[in-house]
Order: structure tokens, then C-alpha cells, then sequence
């Protein structure tokens, strides 16, 4: 009877744990649902990507519970578990998963208004080449007849495409040159949606390219990198290829050789700009927080 007991006060017990922890999740969720600026997230568990700006503009918000994490995908199986509040992001990729996932939104900041303190530079993303390559004033003419109405469209369309949507056409384009003067080796995560992101269906998505290097047979590599590299690519008359590779080294394979380029929504920060040269930026958008609704 004593055991039937205590086996009975032991689920009460375990019961109770997790509707306190239930009640804490809905009333965290609620209370950074209101938030109207980045300084209504006092107290919130509030997480970013390590080695990237959304990481130093965590470091403006006073009273957060902050945390870092390696890979973006990390983020957002740390906010489904309930580990995290919420993490920043770019608006392109909040888009992308909250049209994925319909309990999840995001909180519409503006920087320097009502979110986060940035620079164009902070917020821009821009093509990364060596120090004195002469690709940089190459891709700049190439990226300057790309007029701003294209590349919003072709952002909308990537939105779409990685939330599943199906497309048959896309606003940027550009032939494949029948022969070719050389290869355009460009790296990127192909993890950071809509950006870039890896398909591993075949022939992967509408536009997607297939994955260079040992172990990556069968994956493809899409978004708005990608259409941009292959934009670029073709009106260099160079073949492409894309390399996935964690974001921490990026800048080092540049810098080695390994890759010609890094097209991986970076943003052309002064600290980054000491080691590596960027092209003029190709998108710009304002950094929102993800959270679960």
C-alpha cells in the first residue's frame, strides 16, 4: 500500500513539475509576444549564433538570459524545446520560418529605432574575397546591374521556396555560358534559410546546385546566395561551385585558397573587413527575434 502510495505521489509530483513548467513557458511566450522594442526582452532567454553580429547586438539588451549557440539550426530546436525564449535573426529568415511553422513569429523591430543599434555594414551582407583580389571590382559591376526591385523579388521567391512552396521561374537569371574561362569556387553554410540551405532530395530544389567536396554526392545547395553566386558566375563566364563549410571557417579557406569567394549572407563588419576585402552589399535587411508563440 506504502509503495502504491508513493508511486502515486512521485507522478503527482512529476505531474506538477510540468505544469509549472508549462505555465512558465506560456507566461515567457506571452511576455515577449508583447514586447513593442528590444528592451522589452528584460528577463527573456534570448540567444544568437556565436561569431556573428546578431551575437554582439544580444550584448545590447540589458537582463537578458543570453546564450550563444554554434550552428543556427541549434537556435531553433533550442526555442522548440523550450531552452530558449527567443533568438535574432535576420527578417528574411524569420519569414522563412514562421512560413514553415506557423507557431513560431517574430517580433518586428527596426534598428535604430525600436531594435537593435546597427551600422549598414552590420546589417548588409556583401561578397567575400582575398585581400587584393581583382574579383572584388569584377563582382561589384556585376552586383551594380542588379536593380533593387530584383533582388527584393528574389528574396519572396526564396522565402517561399525554402518553406516548400513550389516556383517555376525566378526574378534574377542569366544563361550558363556554353564554355568557360575558368571556376568560381564559392563557400557558404547552407544552413542559414533563405540565404542558403542544403537539399537533400534529388536534383534539389528549382535552381539549387549541387554540393562540391568528398561526402557531398547527392546535396544541393539553394537561396539567395546561390542565385546570386550563379549570377555572378555566369556573367564571369566561370563555372560554379559551391562548398559547404561552418561558418567559423569561412574566412580561414579564403584566406588559405581553398575557396575564390564566400557568398553565406556576411555581413561586412570593420573587424572582418581587416582581413578579408567585401564587394559593395547585395541585400540589407533589420535584425527581428524569433520566439514561440
Amino acid at each position: 500500500m506504502k509503495k502504491i502510495a508513493l508511486s502515486c505521489l512521485a507522478l503527482l509530483l512529476v505531474f506538477s513539475m510540468l505544469a509549472l513548467c508549462s505555465c512558465q513557458q506560456n507566461t515567457a511566450a506571452a511576455g515577449i509576444a508583447a514586447a513593442k522594442k528590444a528592451a522589452d526582452l528584460k528577463n527573456m532567454k534570448i540567444a544568437a549564433q556565436a561569431g556573428t553580429f546578431h551575437a554582439d547586438a544580444l550584448e545590447q539588451i540589458d537582463g537578458v538570459v543570453s546564450s550563444t549557440y554554434p550552428e543556427f539550426s541549434d537556435l531553433l530546436v533550442a526555442l522548440k524545446s523550450g531552452a530558449i525564449n527567443g533568438y535574432i535573426a535576420e527578417e528574411p529568415t524569420a519569414l522563412a520560418v514562421c512560413l514553415s511553422d506557423s507557431s513560431l513569429d517574430y517580433l518586428h523591430f527596426k534598428n535604430n529605432d525600436t531594435g537593435f543599434t546597427a551600422t549598414d555594414a552590420d546589417v548588409g551582407i556583401a561578397v567575400a574575397v582575398k585581400k587584393g583580389s581583382e574579383l572584388k571590382e569584377k563582382i561589384n559591376t556585376i552586383l551594380a546591374g542588379i536593380s533593387a526591385d530584383t533582388r527584393a523579388s528574389l528574396m519572396e521567391e526564396m522565402v517561399k521556396l525554402s518553406a516548400g512552396q513550389t516556383l517555376t521561374s525566378l526574378s534574377l537569371s542569366s544563361e550558363t555560358p556554353a564554355s568557360t574561362n575558368g571556376t568560381l569556387k564559392v563557400a557558404m553554410e547552407c544552413a542559414y534559410e533563405p540565404f542558403n540551405w542544403t537539399d537533400t532530395v534529388s536534383g534539389g530544389s528549382f535552381g539549387a546546385v549541387p554540393i562540391s567536396g568528398e561526402g557531398k554526392t547527392g546535396l544541393y545547395a539553394n537561396g539567395y546566395d546561390i542565385q546570386i553566386a550563379k549570377y555572378v558566375a555566369n556573367k564571369l563566364g566561370m563555372a560554379l561551385e559551391v562548398y559547404a563549410i561552418e561558418w567559423d571557417s569561412l574566412l580561414p579557406a579564403l584566406q588559405a585558397g581553398t575557396v575564390d569567394a564566400i557568398v553565406a549572407g556576411m555581413s561586412p563588419t570593420e573587424e572582418r573587413a581587416k582581413e578579408v576585402d567585401f564587394s559593395n552589399v547585395y541585400y540589407s535587411s533589420n535584425l527581428v527575434v524569433i520566439y514561440k508563440k
